[in-house]
């Protein structure tokens, strides 16, 4: 059985209902996050200039989800 990150879920989960995350990665930490709006997809919906953020750490494990204007 394959282990999978939460980074790897998160990505399946989008791509499974037809949205393609982009992953970028933190220099600093070796992080990465995933940043959609609006604009990502139509099946994004909600304010113009909002925005999620989902934070995993290095090893891809979650950190945070925040939600910003």
């Amino acid at each position: 059985m394959e282990n999978k990150t939460d980074l790897d879920k998160f990505i399946e989960l989008y791509r499974s209902i037809g949205i393609e995350p982009e992953v970028t990665h933190i220099d600093i930490s070796g992080g990465c996050y995933i940043r959609l709006n609006q604009g990502d997809s139509n099946k994004l919906i909600g304010y113009y200039y909002f925005y999620t953020m989902i934070t995993f750490d290095s090893k891809g494990k979650f950190v945070n989800q925040g939600f910003y204007e």
